[in-house]
């Protein structure tokens, strides 16, 4: 009877072990996780200078993740707004713009008296700048573009960031001025002169400084000209037509 105990109770062992061994292994694994958490910063600073070296190094996915974690673990830091404004410059220079763009509209409702104010604006018309397509696409993010820096310069003239929105405003301005030529051009040869004059004629009075005076003046007296010719013409038409109602 005892050895037939002794038997079942190493039976037993040989079934616990197993089980003991997998809980153990178990339990180290839970350990190794919780002590390969990361703590979260306890200086903004430091997290906050971290994410811009990653920026200033160009690593713009890391530093991006760096600023996000930023806002999460430092909500009411005094530093939280730039960490803000720097996690849109890195969607930025990563050409992640529409991204960026939203970040930065971000920026102005939740800051709208922050220094950095005219920066962001200056940055929104600069996402829209880095996405205008040639002459003969729309032209909607070249608008944009010019309403932001037009923006800068009006509200913000003696921000630093007004002398290089006002270059990029004249751009904008020969961008969408040489895509009202090239539409108008189109029209003037294919013989439909009024539509062309249209366009000729607009291009000074929307895009002054855009310096196409000299290329559209002699289009628009020759559209005019043209036109002159076809009233010639109907008019002529229209006698003729008159003398046959009438007869001999």
């Amino acid at each position: 009877m005892e050895r037939r105990n002794r038997a079942n109770g190493k039976r037993g062992l040989k079934f616990l072990l197993p089980v003991l061994l997998s809980i153990l292994l178990l339990m180290g694994f839970s350990s190794c996780a919780w002590f390969a958490k990361k703590e979260p910063a306890t200086n903004p600073q430091a997290a906050y200078e971290e994410g811009m070296r990653l920026l200033e190094e160009k690593k713009y996915e890391r530093s991006a993740e760096a600023f996000r974690k930023f806002k999460e673990d430092f909500p009411l830091s005094t530093y939280t707004p730039l960490a803000e404004l720097r996690l849109a410059d890195s969607l930025y220079f990563d050409k992640n713009y529409a991204e960026a763009i939203v970040l930065y509209e971000e920026f102005k409702k939740l800051h709208p008296v922050h220094p950095e104010i005219p920066y962001a604006i200056y940055q929104i018309g600069m996402c829209h700048f880095k996405q205008m397509l040639s002459i003969d696409r729309d032209q909607t993010v070249t608008e944009k573009a010019l309403e932001q820096f037009r923006y800068v310069v009006e509200n913000f003239p003696q921000s630093k960031y007004a002398p290089d929105a006002k270059t990029k405003m004249q751009l904008c301005q020969r961008h969408l001025a040489d895509h009202e030529f090239s539409i108008g051009h189109f029209y003037y040869r294919m013989d439909h002169y009024r539509a062309a004059l249209g366009r000729f004629e607009d291009i000074p009075k929307k895009y002054p400084d855009a310096g196409l005076e000299g290329k559209i003046k002699p289009l628009i007296e020759a559209c005019r000209k043209k036109i002159a010719q076809e009233e010639k013409k109907q008019k002529e038409r229209e006698e003729r037509e008159a003398k046959k109602k009438k007869g001999p």
